[in-house]
């Protein structure tokens, strides 16, 4: 569809991952889709990149200008989507922005099976740091997930048709009425294949988090609480944040902007003031 929308897809499953391949037929309808994801499952890898690094090398990038690396290669291998990248989804999305022509239009990664919820998941999910790598770059993204909790069975791309055709409405819609003159990016969500959406909600990231660590039998252990609460229905969530629209089977759309804020204090502009030069 040459009209419509240049859109970059990516993922942090890989690309053989059905998510992706569903994503890839629905945006298809709506515009031109072109796919750099990884070659393999780089789940959590949050905005890691392989910069500096050549690749099969376990040795720390090197320091220093006088050593420094201002270009790295980026092994890709031809794949029938696309591009199978031997690196992180931030390296696909600094790619795809930069060397495919024409530039695309908007970012979309995905679709992860599991979701992705909490301001504290942002920056350590690889699917929603893609778009937010999308968004410092100054390109709209959508990243997009499936809360796969309590599914039994395999996963196919006919299981993500619902987070599929959402995502095309939404980037079709925010394109079309200038919505990301606003929003840089959005995290969206949608309930699982095993459970009947109930409605579509506006939400913002839920600050609640709950992982701890303990020692059991002479082994460190982490433990995330916030997954056992979802699993028996009683999360802390406030009415309005992602994991409470999930766990009442509505799709959460989160509206989200880059940079970081900064924050002032009076107490910090007296310790840069007298601190000696």
């Amino acid at each position: 569809m040459s009209d419509g929308p240049h859109i970059l897809l990516t993922n942090d499953d890989g690309i053989d991952a059905p998510g992706l391949r569903a994503l890839a037929d629905e945006l298809s309808s709506i515009g031109t889709v072109r796919v750099l994801a990884p070659a393999d499952n780089r789940s959590a890898v949050g905005r890691s990149l392989t910069y500096g690094r050549t690749a099969g090398e376990d040795d720390e990038p090197a320091i220093g200008f006088e050593n420094a690396q201002f270009s790295s290669p980026v092994p890709h291998a031809d794949h029938d989507l696309g591009y199978a990248i031997d690196g992180t989804p931030c390296d696909c999305v600094v790619v795809g922005l930069g060397a495919l022509d024409p530039e695309p239009d908007v970012v979309v990664a995905g679709c992860n099976p599991g979701a992705n919820l909490g301001a504290y998941v942002l920056s350590r999910s690889g699917t929603v740091s893609a778009a937010m790598e999308a968004a410092f770059l100054d390109t709209p993204s959508v990243a997009v997930s499936m809360d796969t909790l309590g599914h039994d069975g395999d996963l196919t791309p006919g299981s993500f048709a619902e987070p599929a055709a959402l995502a095309a409405d939404l980037v079709e819609y925010a394109l079309e009425h200038d919505v990301f003159e606003r929003v840089d990016y959005f995290n969206v969500n949608t309930p699982g294949p095993h459970r009947e959406t109930t409605a579509v909600e506006l939400t913002r990231p839920s600050t609640v988090y709950e992982m701890d660590g303990s020692v059991e039998n002479g082994e460190f252990r982490l433990h995330n609480r916030l997954w056992e609460q979802m699993a028996d229905g009683s999360i802390p969530d406030e009415p309005g944040t992602d994991r409470r629209a999930i766990l009442a089977d509505r799709t959460s759309i989160s509206p989200l902007s880059v940079p970081y804020r900064s924050t002032a204090h009076e107490a910090l502009d007296r310790f840069v003031d007298e601190y000696p030069a």
